[in-house]
């Protein structure tokens, strides 16, 4: 398997789908020999081989970036996080790529030497930025290639999407012998933008790990209002703070939903390229008292974003699945959907929303934030479901291992 992001180095999603995907296949017993282009000093799981591209030859030396070398951040981001990264390095001989595309060649370069002497029945990669790789571990060993597909650049960047990514992930995809995605509505993206055959496709809902729920919140909460045992609603907005995610919707909610519920606080828990803009225009609408810009988190910091919160909202315009659904109604907050996204087709217990409908999106929020008793019941029903084991970490894994011995066998479906 060849992965790009991996704890502790991640910088999105990506990284929780796939430690969540090598669980869930080791505890089905598929053995896993998972590659990644960081040094990797100890596997953080049983039974998990875990291989570094770092140094795997001396002219090709890599070294794990966790913000620009991501398929979130994007060329652009790239390039300028580089310029601040070689302008300040104090390691002298250290190799980064002059852009994403050129990381995206150094891994690659490395893949058929790793699966030339690692023993595997199946390669399967992850996303755009390791498909490259995968093909040139099928020209040596001659495996089956599985491209799982978690989000498109079109999801990503909308009328913004990079040409060069877009054609990668249809050269990616066509090539492989089966692509794998995370959602019925990424299918179709994939049909409809890629012309990938729909029968080429399995459609694998996530799942979330129940080792990742945090004990209750310490009292000593910074979103506490003075006083003995007072409570301050909180909503929060918790991913990247870029297009696809939606955050400019959340902040003009905000503003509503301030004006009906004058104690609320909101939190923004992310980063990216929006945020300066947020900041201004929290200004602009005169709730910059009431906004709380938390930049990255990460672990238990997001775990008590989640108790923290009351309501927790994903206004994203584009969402292939949304993990941050099923991690918040996991924590038992309430968590308002994107009505498009992925985990909306999975899910029961939880409001949906069209990103756009900040009416719609307000209204939803006071309510929950004003009775008490409706929050309390449509977190109870949400976690009892998330609970279930549709959304274990061993049936995403069971099914794609089944998409795995069907490509072996060579069945179309």
């Amino acid at each position: 398997m060849f992965g790009w992001e991996f704890p502790p180095f991640q910088a999105g999603g990506l990284a929780t789908a796939t430690v969540g995907l090598v669980k869930g296949l080791l505890r089905n017993r598929v053995g896993v020999t998972l590659v990644v282009p960081f040094p990797a000093e100890q596997s953080p799981l049983p039974e998990l081989r875990l291989v570094s591209a770092d140094g795997a030859a001396e002219e090709l030396v890599m070294h794990r970036v966790p913000s620009p070398m991501t398929p979130y951040g994007g060329a652009a981001e790239y390039q300028e996080i580089f310029s601040t990264l070689r302008r300040a390095s104090r390691a002298p001989g250290a190799v980064y790529g002059a852009d994403l595309f050129e990381e995206v060649a150094r891994y690659a370069a490395l893949a058929g030497g790793i699966a030339a002497r690692e023993a595997h029945d199946v390669i399967d990669t992850h996303d755009w930025i390791t498909f490259a790789a995968g093909l040139a571990a099928r020209a040596v060993s001659g495996k089956p290639l599985i491209a799982h597909i978690h989000a498109t650049e079109h999801d990503r960047a909308g009328t913004g999407a990079n040409p060069e990514i877009c054609r990668r992930e249809h050269a990616g995809m066509q090539a492989a012998d089966r692509v794998v995605a995370n959602s019925h509505a990424l299918k179709r993206t994939c049909v409809e933008r890629y012309g990938i055959p729909a029968g080429k496709i399995d459609v694998v809902h996530w799942g979330i790990d129940p080792d990742a729920v945090a004990p209750d919140l310490p009292a000593d909460s910074p979103f506490r209002a003075r006083g003995a045992g007072a409570r301050v609603p909180v909503v929060l907005f918790l991913g990247r703070v870029t297009w696809q995610k939606g955050p400019d919707y959340f902040i003009e909610m905000a503003a509503r939903v301030a004006a009906h519920v004058p104690g609320a606080k909101f939190v923004v828990a992310g980063q990216g390229d929006m945020l300066p803009r947020l900041m201004h225009r929290t200004a602009e609408l005169g709730i910059a008292d009431r906004v709380h810009f938390a930049g990255a988190v990460a672990g238990r910091q997001v775990q008590r974003l989640y108790r923290l919160a009351d309501v927790c909202v994903m206004p994203s315009v584009s969402e292939p699945f949304g993990l941050v659904g099923l991690e918040s109604l996991r924590h038992g907050t309430p968590c308002i959907l994107p009505r498009a996204a992925g985990v909306s087709e999975v899910i029961a217990n939880a409001f949906k929303v069209d990103f756009w409908d900040v009416d719609a999106m307000t209204n939803q929020i006071v309510a929950l934030l004003r009775h008490p008793a409706l929050r309390a019941e449509l977190a109870d029903n949400a976690r009892r479901e998330v609970e279930g084991p549709r959304f274990s970490l061993e049936e995403p894994a069971r099914l794609t291992a089944a998409a795995y011995t069907r490509t072996l066998q060579g069945s179309p479906a």
